[in-house]
């Protein structure tokens, strides 16, 4: 992340001559003394350089369809509620300004991104929320605007290095208004004191994976 990020701010209307240079050189400067660990320089640096040569690639094509105007950058929505204003927060890997309009959010992923039957049952409501947020204007220096897709790019450094997995249009907005309606729910829920917190209010393994308390609440040993 830290070195695509000072890679964009460093080239953000156009992408330069030396632009793999410069991306593999802000890897050095990211990874900095992890450099000397085998398990890094062998397998993560490796990888990073595949990743390097198809983002560079990939944003050449892309430059004539969209530019980063964000990265990084942190946001915020107030949402009204029973005893008192709820502050939902936020930091979006990349926001890009579409020639055709409208905003797109990127997440940037190193394993396999979320499908869109996960994003639906809101198991992942990490993008649905930051386009509300956009949406609202509430990312630093970002203007209002419609949030025309929320995009997935998979940077493994495998084969492919990395892929792209957008979601659009229509599908976009039903996840922004089922993410609100979600979020305004659990407000009004944790809201009243008689709501419990519960350890797995949502026990599907194959999409929570495991939780960071599940050691304490002994999931384990659950029949």
């Amino acid at each position: 992340h830290r070195a695509l990020e000072m890679f964009v701010r460093q080239n953000g209307a156009q992408i330069p001559d030396d632009a793999l240079k410069q991306l593999i050189e802000f890897g050095r400067i990211a990874f900095g003394d992890a450099m000397v660990r085998p398990t890094v320089w062998a397998f993560w640096w490796p990888r990073f350089l595949k990743v390097a040569r198809w983002y560079v690639e990939t944003e050449e094509v892309r430059r004539a369809e969209a530019i980063p105007i964000a990265v990084e950058v942190k946001g915020q929505l107030v949402v009204p509620a029973a005893a008192g204003p709820f502050v939902l927060t936020a930091k979006a890997d990349r926001l890009d300004r579409l020639a055709a309009g409208g905003l797109e959010i990127i997440d940037y992923k190193t394993g396999a991104p979320p499908s869109g039957k996960k994003l639906e049952t809101g198991y992942f409501p990490q993008l649905p929320l930051e386009a509300l947020i956009a949406a609202a204007g509430g990312f630093e220096g970002v203007p209002a605007d419609k949030v025309e897709a929320l995009t997935f790019w998979r940077l493994s450094g495998g084969d492919p290095a990395g892929e792209i997995k957008p979601h659009q249009g229509a599908f976009v907005e039903e996840l922004a208004a089922a993410a609100q309606e979600g979020l305004q729910n659990l407000i009004n829920a944790f809201d009243r004191p008689e709501t419990p917190y519960l350890c797995r209010p949502r026990p599907r393994p194959e999409y929570m994976g495991y939780g960071d308390y599940d050691h304490l609440a002994r999931v384990e040993e659950w029949p």
